[in-house]
């Protein structure tokens, strides 16, 4: 028998405080703490599925642009006597054209990580709500209305609801704002 009560006797002494170990070395990060903590960075997640959408929106205005361009290239827009219908024709190419080439800036930018990504894709998407709305309503009302109205009426939902979680995702994701923080000299 122990003499000894286990429940009576001293507590060990506490460990000195020192580095992390891993084994006999001192544990060793490749960034600090607020490097570590700070979440998602990167171009990872749903930003994959940005960056497709805008390589895919380029290929899709491209097909629909030459759609439009042989649309205008038409002898019955051509004999068109009221000129409405080739006016909202050139109309939608040169609001396709001005959205190519903005979409061709937010793609650069967002490849180089800049900043000034998220003000652009949100002026981008905004933007292309605004006159592609515009601009297929205008067509529509020059063809005069029936089927062309309810195909107006689809794509400027499909717009509306294409972009617009797009834009709160640019607005309200961690990922994007550490991924396209600004960087300090």
């Amino acid at each position: 028998m122990h003499d000894e009560d286990p429940y009576r006797r001293e507590p060990a002494a506490p460990a000195a405080r020192g580095p992390l170990q891993l084994g006999d070395a001192p544990l060793q990060f490749r960034s600090d703490r607020s490097e570590r903590n700070r979440g998602a960075v990167g171009r990872g997640g749903w930003l994959i599925a940005v960056a497709a959408m805008m390589v895919w929106s380029l290929l899709f205005a491209m097909a629909n642009a030459g759609g439009m361009a042989a649309l205008l290239a038409s002898p019955e827009v051509a004999a068109a006597t009221d000129g409405a219908k080739a006016g909202a024709l050139r109309f939608y190419l040169t609001v396709s054209g001005a959205m190519f080439v903005f979409n061709l800036v937010a793609l650069a930018l967002y490849a180089i990580k800049s900043a000034w990504f998220p003000r652009i894709y949100l002026a981008w998407l905004g933007t292309d709500l605004v006159l592609v709305s515009i601009a297929t309503g205008l067509l529509s009302q020059a063809s005069g209305g029936g089927f062309a109205g309810v195909a107006a009426v689809a794509l400027i939902g499909r717009v509306l609801f294409w972009n617009g979680p797009w834009m709160a995702y640019i607005v309200m994701s961690e990922r994007v704002r550490n991924t396209f923080a600004a960087r300090r000299a």
